[in-house]
């Protein structure tokens, strides 16, 4: 009588032995059956991302509210201002309380430039400041 371990032993040394449940053929066809699954995932979840991020775009632009700025003040603890309609309001958040402090005019406000905002981001720049390097010559 053979023990499991002998059977086992058997088995991996050729598996083509009756039993042995390794087919070449039906190996490749799970191995092919599974990266089509997979791919199906990813893109499924690629499209309902996309879907998800434009309504909620939608809704974000069709809002009345808009929060214009946020100043922290301790790890849970944020100044806001919000617009509402055409009013500026300050609030207090925290972890259990969002409290109303002011309503503040739209002149005792200071924008950002439009031109601030859009600037555009070079990567390049930006790792060239980091690394300490000068553009002129790449020399740090």
């Amino acid at each position: 009588m053979y023990s499991i371990f002998q059977i086992i032993l058997a088995t991996e040394a050729n598996p083509s032995l009756p039993g042995s449940g390794y087919n070449s053929n039906n190996s490749w066809l799970e191995l092919f059956g599974l990266l089509l699954l997979f791919i199906f995932i990813v893109v499924g979840c690629y499209f309902t991302t996309r879907f998800v991020a434009n309504k909620q775009l939608k809704q974000i632009k069709h809002s009345n509210f808009k929060v214009i700025d946020t100043y922290r003040i301790t790890q849970n603890k944020f100044l806001q201002l919000v617009q509402i309609g055409t009013r500026y309001v300050v609030i207090s958040i925290t972890k259990e309380n969002i409290t109303f402090i002011t309503e503040v005019s739209e002149d005792e406000l200071k924008f950002k430039e439009e031109t601030e905002v859009k600037k555009e981001i070079n990567f390049k720049q930006i790792l060239s400041e980091l690394t300490g390097k000068n553009k002129t010559n790449g020399k740090g």
